[in-house]
């Protein structure tokens, strides 16, 4: 499959970013904050932990 160059963009690529005047602007602290809570991969704190143990039991 061959990859064709496109132009469909160009008309707004090099546009400013907006930013709303009616909300202000999230700080990049509080932008992150959002993801925390999130966990891909469901159980794998407790894996960590297992192993940590073990391996802390063999020394």
């Amino acid at each position: 499959m061959a990859l064709n160059e496109t132009h469909r963009y160009d008309d707004i690529i090099d546009l400013p970013h907006h930013r709303s005047t009616r909300h202000p602007h999230m700080p990049m602290r509080n932008r992150a904050a959002q993801f925390m809570p999130f966990a891909a991969l469901t159980g794998y704190d407790d894996a960590l932990a297992a192993v940590a143990e073990r391996v802390r039991t063999q020394e």
